[in-house]
């Protein structure tokens, strides 16, 4: 059982476990006899109220159907030969007799010649029951058998559900005459079992019981009913074998769920006043362990992580450093405690702006940090404020020297790649376009496709390249802008004529105002984001949909607004979107390939030109915008 959240030694726990499992049992016993008593007595109740109950259906279901083995009896002794009017006044006279019988149906050679009454149950006049595939192999079976069945709740054709009891008789030449059914509404027997066991205080459910012995689940009510906790007759049922399930509609056991609760909320207070003392004892023994485990515990951490840690006071004296700053500096404890955190910086790094030790809040800074032997390396240092009065200050310490390395031979591998990959790929497309242009002589329709498939690729690859080539000159900082005054206007309509002309699709222009749209940018930089954000619309929207561009003046800006109306971009991936490599998992950008680069190096071109871009999502499409600040006329 569960016990409250207090420290406790192991013999306390196991002498609160142990009283807590002798008063448990001691309940438990209480309340089974208890239980033992109410069910008795309860299952009394049900069995007289049940018996009523079952006596009262197998009266009310079984009038109909002694009424129909009659009309049988009576069809076999006429053998089968009665006029219309005769069997209509016979059938009315049978009907009038039990309020539950919607109708009564002859069928000669099995088919349903009269009906009584015919009105609202015209769809099944004519019916043949071989053209039944659900219902035929059981009334099949009935005449093989040559005894009567009570069967459903069955879909009649006319409409509804209800029980139907079909009689095969025979004629005195053991000849097979015919059927005579009768339709029980199931509604009134519904009702009628619903409003005796509302006044009986139970729920019931009612199965039948096939010929082999295996019940069926519950036609009436619910099936967890039958179960051996509950009281399950056998119902007398004409032509069927049913079985009724009951249970006491009440909620039982009111007066054991008391008798519960105040024994057991005793025994709770009991072992909860008496862990609390217990606690209380323990705790003041393991409080100077547990401090002192604690203390251990962060040193460990402390002298185990990679990263160097030292505090500093208000003044910038160091006051504890970890092992691994004493290996990344290559300083002994004694030397290094007690000195200024600037001796760990190069002479020559003025971070005062960066680290000054007032500065609230977390920073984080590259710089060049100084080893105990004067030589320097690439160092990133990590500035928090601890919260102890603000008398202490945190410095995280990470040599990133082969970070950098590494970076820098990734730069200068991407460059160098770019570079030997542009010479062949000129050389490639130039020979294609001789080749096209029929200068090495006439070419097939097959051929002079397949060399416009290459040409294509071969341009792509050379974007591609043009891409990692600018990408790489953006993070070294080789990349030069010449900010002037530009019409953003005459920078989008040449793209405009220019993509709509090669990739045959609708591109508008939408504007506020009239022209100029004159904003502070590198021109050329300016249509190389503008042309980014155009193919992307036009290769991720459909070919029939329109792509809009939309331009409007700010206060201090202009908004350039690139809308398509295709799938947009996965919400997962939306926080990556303007990431270097980054593309959506998906079939459509796979299918169009690429290097993930176009939107980040539109990101750093913007930004180059104290520009901002984003995405939106829109309701039919997606929607990327580029502001720029604003030149004044």
């Amino acid at each position: 059982m569960p016990f409250p959240n207090f420290a406790l030694g192991k013999r306390q726990r196991l002498l609160l476990f142990l009283l807590g499992l002798l008063l448990v049992i001691g309940v438990e016993t209480i309340l089974h006899n208890e239980q033992q008593r109410l069910r008795n007595a309860t299952l009394q109740q049900q069995l007289t109220a049940g018996d009523q109950l079952r006596v009262r259906l197998e009266k009310e279901l079984n009038i109909p159907l002694y009424l129909t083995a009659s009309l049988a009896s009576y069809l076999s002794a006429k053998h089968g030969q009665l006029e219309a009017n005769e069997l209509k006044m016979l059938l009315a006279g049978l009907v009038r007799q039990s309020p539950h019988i919607r109708n009564i149906g002859i069928a000669p050679a099995n088919r349903i010649s009269y009906i009584y009454p015919e009105q609202g149950n015209e769809q099944a006049l004519n019916l043949y029951y071989p053209d039944l595939p659900a219902q035929w192999p059981a009334i099949e079976a009935m005449i093989a058998k040559r005894e009567a069945r009570l069967s459903g709740p069955i879909e009649l054709v006319q409409g509804g559900r209800a029980f139907i009891y079909r009689y095969p008789i025979f004629l005195e030449d053991d000849s097979y005459w015919g059927i005579v059914s009768t339709v029980v509404n199931i509604e009134q027997i519904w009702q009628l079992l619903t409003s005796t066991a509302a006044e009986l205080d139970l729920d019931i459910a009612l199965r039948e019981v096939s010929t082999s012995g295996e019940p069926a689940v519950s036609f009436f009510g619910d099936n967890r009913i039958f179960s051996e906790r509950h009281l399950t007759l056998n119902m007398a049922i004409r032509g069927a074998e049913w079985q009724m399930a009951i249970r006491e509609a009440g909620i039982p056991g009111s007066r054991l769920l008391l008798l519960r609760l105040s024994l057991y909320s005793t025994v709770l207070l009991f072992l909860y006043l008496l862990s609390r003392l217990l606690a209380t004892v323990y705790r003041l023994q393991q409080s100077r362990s547990a401090l002192t485990e604690s203390e251990q515990r962060l040193r460990s951490i402390h002298d185990n992580v990679l990263d160097g840690i030292i505090t500093i006071d208000q003044q910038g004296i160091i006051q504890t450093a970890n092992h691994a700053c004493y290996r990344i500096f290559g300083y002994t404890p004694p030397a290094l405690v007690g000195q200024h955190w600037r001796t760990l910086l190069s002479s020559s790094e003025n971070i005062e702006q960066h680290f000054d030790t007032t500065t609230d809040g977390p920073v984080e800074y590259e710089c060049q940090g100084q080893r105990a032997d004067g030589h320097p390396f690439e160092l990133l240092l990590f500035h928090t404020p601890l919260p102890q009065q603000n008398l202490y200050k945190l410095f995280v310490l990470r040599d990133i020297t082969a970070r950098k390395r590494t970076e820098r031979l990734q730069n200068d591998f991407v460059a160098t790649v770019s570079h030997e990959l542009r010479t062949p790929l000129t050389a490639i497309n130039g020979a294609l376009g001789l080749a096209m242009n029929s200068v090495l002589g006439p070419l097939t329709e097959q051929q002079l496709k397949m060399l416009h498939i290459a040409q294509q690729n071969c341009r792509q690859l050379h974007q591609l390249v043009n891409d990692l080539l600018d990408f790489e000159k953006l993070s070294s900082g080789k990349m030069a802008f010449k900010r002037e005054v530009v019409d953003l206007s005459v920078v989008v309509q040449p793209l405009i004529l220019q993509l709509s002309t090669s990739q045959q699709r609708a591109i508008t222009l939408e504007a506020e105002t009239t022209p100029p749209y004159l904003v502070i940018a590198d021109e050329v930089r300016l249509r190389q984001v503008c042309s980014n954000l155009l193919s992307n619309a036009l290769k991720f929207s459909d070919k029939n949909s329109t792509v809009t561009i939309r331009l409007q003046r700010l206060p201090q800006q202009v908004l350039l607004q690139v809308i398509d109306e295709g799938k947009g971009v996965p919400a997962a991936f939306e926080p990556m979107l303007f990431q270097r490599f980054a593309q959506a998992d998906n079939q459509s950008s796979r299918a169009q390939g690429g290097t993930g680069l176009g939107l980040a190096i539109s990101k750093e071109l913007t930004e180059k030109m104290q520009g901002e871009i984003g995405y939106q999502r829109l309701p039919n499409g997606s929607c990327f915008y580029v502001k720029l600040p604003a030149a004044s006329i």
